[in-house]
């Protein structure tokens, strides 16, 4: 007899309605002994997490009860609980995995790299949970999105699995200028706001790595640059090891990171990345196969610091630089852009320094990365520079004058601060050091991303 996945599903939703139903008294009995949940709310809105952890604990009663009071007392619960259990039971992934074993409800769940043991009444709160989240107690949809994920525990078609499911992402966390959309870097490489992840990546994940000041409902300055991978579930005996190889994932870490480089020194603004989250796994998958949901690896790569003010208007990510980004990383297999990977690397530090000395430091970032760019050595470096600056940006004799004059009172300062403001000359320029950060940083940007696009 051929197993039909629509009746399954059906049969499913219908029995978790009267299983519903008839857990409401019961769970209030439950509640008026061991006391009511914790209640939030924000703004007016009820954000009242499902009590999941009571259903369990009442679900576990029930099928645990022995003495006549206990069975007399659940019987309606169980009238209702079993015949969930059995449809569950009844399909053929959750019944091979099973086993032949009587009374067994145990099994084991692999995902990506994990393998976790769950059992018949997790998968039934997992659904109880889901369909709350959906309007009116969904539970066709809930009931059809864990079919789908179980069909695709069985076959290698192609099968389209709700919601992005059955996508995983790799994902490096940064802090910088607020992301307003999606930026496709390449077919496996995205930008996103932090917001479009949150189904993937818990908030409460990343709350060790931030200021106590950035308020997890405002938190515009975080975006992810990430990868995406397609996964599926597979289901199989608690006495037997899966029998798929492990998937074996490139790291895109050094692209991501060389990413968020280009756009940092082409928006002249801090991009921080933070963290790494490897196998984040969609917070519904989780649910609907009844294991605790994960962080996958994490790996801290960076400090945020102080760099947050919850009162400033988050900088802005312009148009413009994203196309400079975009349009520099696509030379990312050229000798140049390799020659040049410590001067990008240099001047996107400089924008994220931060302490008592952070323009000095700045403005000795920019200078190196510019001594780095045109190789000069000897005596009259200053000179030097300014011609091989001029001869780069310039496209008249006006603009040289304007980039030799820029150039020079970026090095007269460097020099202030190098060798001490030793004169009341030194003094005054001490004092035009933001004013030459910027200018001379604007100046490298420029000749920066015009030399991996010409030198050879």
């Amino acid at each position: 007899m051929s197993f039909c996945i629509e009746s399954w599903q059906e049969r499913l939703a219908s029995a978790l309605y009267k299983l519903e139903a008839t857990q409401a008294p019961y769970l209030e009995k439950h509640w008026q002994c061991y006391g009511y949940p914790a209640t939030t709310s924000f703004n007016g809105k009820d954000e009242t997490p499902y009590p999941s952890s009571d259903v369990q604990d009442l679900y576990d009663t029930a099928l645990r009860s022995s003495n006549q009071a206990e069975t007399a007392y659940f019987k309606a619960l169980r009238s209702a609980l079993d015949p969930v259990r059995g449809i569950l039971r009844s399909h053929p992934a959750i019944g091979s995995a099973l086993g032949r074993v009587a009374g067994n409800d145990k099994f084991m769940v692999e995902i990506v790299n994990g393998t976790s043991l769950t059992w018949l009444t997790l998968l039934v709160v997992g659904l109880m949970e889901r369909a709350n989240e959906l309007s009116d107690n969904d539970f066709e949809t809930a009931a059809g999105e864990l079919g789908v994920l179980l069909e695709a525990s069985r076959t290698s078609k192609t099968i389209n699995v709700p919601n992005g499911m059955d996508i995983g992402y790799d994902v490096l966390l940064f802090f910088g200028p607020k992301i307003e959309r999606q930026i496709q870097v390449e077919p496996n490489l995205l930008v996103v706001p932090f917001a479009e992840l949150l189904d993937w990546v818990d908030p409460d994940w990343i709350r060790d790595f931030l200021p106590e000041q950035m308020d997890r409902r405002d938190w515009r300055q975080i975006g992810a640059i990430m990868r995406p991978f397609h996964w599926r579930p597979h289901l199989h005996q608690m006495n037997r090891s899966g029998e798929r190889a492990m998937q074996i994932k490139p790291r895109f870490e050094e692209e991501a990171w060389s990413f968020l480089e280009l756009l940092a020194v082409a928006n002249q603004t801090p991009i921080i990345p933070f963290v790494f989250i490897d196998d984040c796994i969609h917070r519904t998958a989780f649910l609907l196969l009844g294991i605790s949901r994960n962080s996958g690896g994490r790996q801290t790569v960076g400090n945020v610091g102080k760099s947050c003010d919850p009162f400033r208007e988050p900088p802005k990510l312009h148009q413009n630089a994203i196309e400079v980004a975009l349009d520099a990383f696509e030379t990312r297999r050229k000798p140049s852009y390799q020659q040049l990977a410590p001067v990008r690397r240099r001047l996107a530090e400089a924008l994220a320094r931060d302490g008592r000395f952070l323009l000095d430091d700045r403005i000795l970032d920019v200078s190196q990365s510019i001594e780095l760019m045109f190789e000069i050595k000897g005596t009259g470096i200053g000179k030097k520079i300014q011609s091989a600056m001029s001869d780069l940006l310039a496209i008249d004799s006006d603009h040289s004058d304007e980039v030799r004059k820029a150039t020079k009172q970026f090095y007269d300062v460097r020099s202030a601060i190098v060798h001490g403001p030793s004169d009341d000359y030194r003094k005054r320029l001490m004092r035009l050091r933001g004013q030459a950060f910027r200018s001379g940083f604007n100046l490298a940007q420029q000749a920066y991303f015009k030399l991996i696009h010409e030198r050879t």
